[in-house]
C-alpha cells in the first residue's frame, strides 16, 4: 500500500502545529504561575478576595481574568464562584462568573481544538463510526448538564467539546446561559455565607442541594450511576382476556 505525497506533506506540519502548540501551552503555565506569585492567589477564598479588592477599580475585570485561567491556578469553580458573591453581590457576582466561566470554557474549547483535534476524531472515528453523529446529538445537551450543574465536570466536556464537530457557535450558545445558572446558585450562596443564620442563607441552600440531586430524578440517569434498571411494565397481548358478560336486566 502507498502512501500518498500529500500525507507524507502533511504530517510535518500536523506535527509542527501540535508541538508549537505544547509550547505555548507550556509557555502559558509558566506565565500563570509566575502571575500567580504577583498577584498572591492561593486556593482559599480569602486569597482571592485579598487579591480581587487589592485591584481598586479594575477588581471585576481582575476577578474575570481570574476565573477565565482558573485551572492553571488550581481553583476549583465552587471556590471562585462562591468568592464572587463574596466579593459583588448575588446579582453581579452570578453575572461576573457566569461570564467569566464562559470564557473558560472557551480556552478549555479552543486548546483541545488546536492541539491536534482532527488526529484524535480521526481515531475516534475509527473506532466508532457515528462519533460524529452522537456527538452533535447528544454533546450539546451533556455540556449543557455539566456545566449548569453545581458539581458538574465542566473542564473535561468543555476540553471533549474541542475535539468534537461541535461549532464554537453552538458550543458557546449552550455554555453561556449554563455558566451564568451555576455561578448564580453559588454567588447567591457566598453572598449569604457570612449571615448562616438567615432565611437567605438557608434558602440558598437548600436551593444548591436541590439543583445538585435535581438530575437523580430521571430513571435513565439512575440506571447509569447506580446500576439499577428502570422498572418497565409489560402487558401479554398474546393470550386474550376473557370476556366478563353482563347479565340482562
Amino acid at each position: 500500500m502507498g502512501i500518498g505525497m500529500s500525507e507524507i506533506g502533511d504530517s510535518p506540519s500536523k506535527v509542527g502545529r501540535t508541538l508549537a502548540a505544547m509550547a505555548l501551552l507550556g509557555l502559558f503555565l509558566v506565565a500563570t504561575r509566575w502571575l500567580r506569585e504577583q498577584i498572591g492567589v492561593e486556593m482559599s477564598s480569602e486569597s482571592i478576595q485579598s487579591a480581587v479588592r487589592g485591584l481598586g477599580y479594575w477588581a471585576p475585570l481582575g476577578f474575570v481574568g481570574i476565573v477565565s485561567i482558573r485551572q492553571f491556578l488550581a481553583l476549583p469553580s465552587v471556590l471562585v464562584l462562591g468568592s464572587a458573591g463574596l466579593l459583588f453581590g448575588a446579582g453581579y457576582g452570578a453575572l461576573l462568573g457566569g461570564i467569566a466561566m464562559t470564557l473558560n470554557a472557551f480556552l478549555m474549547f479552543f486548546i483541545a481544538r488546536y492541539m491536534g483535534a482532527d488526529w484524535v476524531r480521526a481515531r475516534l472515528h475509527e473506532r466508532f463510526p457515528n462519533f460524529e453523529d452522537r456527538a452533535r446529538a447528544a454533546g450539546p445537551f451533556l455540556i449543557a448538564l455539566a456545566t449548569g450543574h453545581p458539581m458538574g465536570p465542566q473542564t473535561a466536556f468543555h476540553f471533549g467539546a474541542g475535539v468534537t464537530p461541535i461549532s464554537a457557535l453552538v458550543f458557546g450558545l449552550v455554555v453561556l446561559p449554563a455558566a451564568l445558572f451555576r455561578a448564580a446558585c453559588y454567588a447567591f450562596l457566598g453572598a449569604n455565607i457570612l449571615e448562616p443564620t438567615s432565611p437567605k442563607f438557608w434558602a440558598a441552600s437548600a436551593a444548591l442541594m436541590l439543583v445538585s440531586v435535581a438530575p437523580l430524578a430521571h430513571p435513565g440517569l439512575r440506571a447509569r450511576l447506580f446500576g439499577v434498571k428502570p422498572a418497565v411494565v409489560t402487558v401479554d397481548a398474546g393470550t386474550p382476556r376473557p370476556r366478563e358478560d353482563t347479565p340482562n336486566e
